[in-house]
């Protein structure tokens, strides 16, 4: 069994390149791009995928060289069974799953959003890593490769990658660590950035706030609950109502955090992208109660 790091992103080349990590989990599979070479079943030998890069891609002879090994490697080296990890950018998360498929396939569909990366495996994700859990395993910020597909062999890195996957997942802490100063204004404003930052992204979503669903937003079968705060020193709170849909939807169910101390700044601000959220984050319960005037 190998570990792979795999990017499920644009490259870097590109201007404003997109992250589509989230969709990748969400959909159960991990892909990449270059969909404009077609199936990668049909293709003979790496230098036959080198000379269709060459005619689809604008790109320096080097990048090229670069992105073929990338392609070959994610069709011929990862196996069933293999473990993936994706890092996600925009939530700085690292999703970490096991590879089911024998082979590539070639699917031009929408994973979600505006991700048609066709070259894709089927993958059982099994962990989510926060960003604090991440800076625990990973300190300096970095390991394994840069390129799109990369084997991870540097052994420390594998045993923190195998204790993690064998280590129980912490759900509830005792306590909130933060105060709850919920701000039904901000919440709104936050709720309007979400809508236009989700067309940017690719969606066509549908607010459905005052229906009382458990999200806000409806995206296709995706489901998205906005919350917005004006500082990170300011707790995020699901009700039951929330916290129920998100048990019940799983992957299928993003929390996207909006924080920004300004208006201004809200309306340009990228949210903290959380799928899964009751499984993959520690909460805090809090019990309140309720009094019932008896007449």
């Amino acid at each position: 069994m190998k570990i792979w790091k795999i990017f499920a992103r644009q490259p870097g080349s590109m201007k404003a390149p997109k992250d589509y990590a989230r969709e990748c989990y969400q959909a159960g599979v991990i892909a990449v791009g270059w969909s404009r070479v077609g199936d990668l079943n049909h293709i003979a030998t790496r230098g036959q995928l080198k000379r269709k890069l060459e005619r689809t891609e604008d790109e320096n002879p080097k990048t090229i060289a670069q992105w073929a090994g990338a392609l070959w490697n994610f069709r011929n080296k990862v196996s069933q069974a293999d473990i993936v990890i994706c890092p996600d950018r925009d939530s700085r998360r690292y999703y970490i799953g096991q590879v089911l498929s024998r082979r590539v396939f070639h699917d031009t569909s929408s994973l979600g959003g505006g991700c048609s990366f066709a070259h894709r495996r089927k993958v059982r994700w099994l962990r989510v890593v926060n960003p604090e859990e991440a800076t625990v395993l990973w300190p300096s910020g970095r390991f394994g490769g840069i390129q799109t597909v990369s084997e991870i062999k540097r052994g420390e890195d594998i045993i923190k990658i195998k204790t993690l996957l064998r280590r129980t997942r912490k759900t509830f802490t005792a306590r909130p660590r933060l105060p709850i100063r919920p701000d039904m204004e901000w919440g709104r404003a936050a709720e309007e950035r979400a809508m236009k930052w989700l067309r940017e992204r690719g969606y066509k979503p549908q607010d459905v706030t005052r229906l009382n669903k458990g999200w806000d937003i409806t995206c296709g079968d995706d489901r998205f609950e906005v919350k917005g705060r004006k500082s990170h020193s300011v707790a995020v709170r699901l009700s039951q109502n929330e916290w129920n849909a998100a048990r019940h939807l799983k992957a299928k169910y993003t929390l996207l955090i909006f924080t920004a101390p300004t208006l201004e700044k809200l309306r340009r601000s990228v949210p903290d992208q959380i799928p899964d959220p009751t499984r993959t984050e520690v909460w805090s319960r809090r019990v309140t109660y309720e009094y019932i005037l008896a007449q």
